[in-house]
């Protein structure tokens, strides 16, 4: 043999063995990797209220905007909750104490289940009565935490059934 094939058959021999290296080196690497999670969560609407993980833990909460009219010993309260995606449904209760001194105003949202849903933010309308004090405190919670009421007084010609939110920001 000449020198030239005994070189062409060298450096076929040293590329092989480098490929063979990358490989074992790559297959180790990968073998230390934690396996992928399966895990499925269900969205809630606690996205709006958690921080990013770098931002310093500060306390936020939800406010919920909502107009309030007091007619014949009957509060009326119409709103909107922004809600993570269409499939979420909002339902709400009104629940007033004993004494009618204060209006427990429960808002809970829950998935429907099994279908596809784009993550879209949509708002989710509600309205509920109650009969109670004409200077009752209002509060509500949204999904069994407290939220921040911003209760707008409707006008005495406006129709609660056919509200708008129009808020500056």
């Amino acid at each position: 043999m000449d020198k030239k094939s005994t070189y062409l058959i060298a450096g076929i021999i040293l590329i092989a063995i480098a490929v063979f290296i990358g490989i074992s080196f790559q297959k180790s690497t990968m073998d230390t990797l934690p396996p992928p999670t399966t895990e499925q969560t269900a969205s809630t609407t606690a996205w709006e209220n958690t921080p990013a993980e770098s931002a310093p833990a500060v306390s936020q909460k939800t406010v919920v905007t909502a107009k309030h009219a007091y007619r014949n010993g009957v509060h009326t309260i119409a709103g909107e909750v922004p809600l993570p995606t269409p499939c979420h449904l909002l339902t709400s209760e009104a629940i007033v104490s004993p004494d009618k001194k204060q209006v427990l105003l429960q808002l809970h949202s829950s998935v429907k289940e099994g279908e596809m849903c784009a993550q879209v933010i949509t708002n989710a309308r509600f309205k509920v009565t109650a009969k109670a004090l004409e200077k009752a405190t209002i509060i509500a919670t949204l999904n069994g935490q407290q939220v921040t009421l911003n209760l707008i007084e409707a006008g005495a010609s406006e129709d609660l059934d056919a509200f708008d939110l129009y808020i500056k920001g």
